[in-house]
Parts: C-alpha cells; structure tokens; sequence
C-alpha cells in the first residue's frame, strides 16, 4: 500500500494485529474474529466484542483502546466505491461512544473506516462478520 493511502486513512483488511495493545484487556477464553489495520489504528473483532485501537500523535506513544461489548453494537453498513472514489466505507453503529458537535448536541459516533475498493470482497467479509457474530 502506497504511503499516501495509509497517511490518510486506507487500511488493509487483515487477521494479523499487534496484540501488544489489545492483549493484556482480553479474557482467557477470548478469541479474535477478524482484525482491520490502518497505518496504525485497528479494529478488532472478538467473540466478546470490538476493540477500537486509536494510535495516537506523531510518534505514536498515546494509545487509545476502546471496547464496544456485543450488546452495544447495533448496526452495520457497507458503501460501495464511487466514479471517482477509490475506497467502499463500512461503518458501524453502536451506542456508548458518545461525542458532542459543534451545537453542543451530544450523539453516538459510529466506528468508521475505509476500505481500499480492491479489496471490497475482504470489506464484505468484515460486515457479514459483524452481523453473524453481533447482531444475530
């Protein structure tokens, strides 16, 4: 993957991660799913939840481990490639992430992230993953 495309968001859909940052969080009888790698953010999906690995700033030392629990998560949805877009964009909901906008109106943000459109059967695979482990 060229640089450009993991300096501004492009991932690669993968089950290899760095459990160093996720590891220490899980249960002995957890077991990983699927993971999703960005340059250095991850999304994790295990038969507990999902984990959201956020790296943070420019030497990448913060790191930001968010659990989202089976029964947080609500929905999922998939965006094909536009004429001129080069990447299908899965997003999914879930409660308890809560952020506020610039009005002051509190909302929960859906866990977001793109996908390379070559890769768009690996994306597809994330979201009927999603809906068998999650919201059946």
């Amino acid at each position: 993957m060229a640089f450009l495309d993991k300096v501004i968001g492009h991932g690669d859909v993968s089950e290899e991660m760095d459990k160093d940052y996720v590891s220490e969080f899980f249960f002995d009888d957890e077991e990983v799913i699927q993971s999703y790698q960005f340059i250095r953010d991850q999304i994790i999906l295990t038969n507990y939840g999902i984990y959201e690995v956020d790296v943070q700033g420019l030497s990448g030392k913060k790191v930001e481990v968010k659990f989202f629990p089976k029964d947080t998560i609500k929905t999922i949805s998939f965006e094909t490639a536009g004429t001129l877009d080069f990447d299908v964009d899965i997003k999914i909901g879930v409660t308890n992430n809560t952020v506020v906008n610039v009005d002051g109106a509190a909302y929960s943000e859906p866990l977001s992230f793109k996908v390379p459109s070559s890769q768009a059967a690996e994306a597809k695979e994330v979201v009927r993953l999603v809906k068998e482990h999650y919201l059946f």
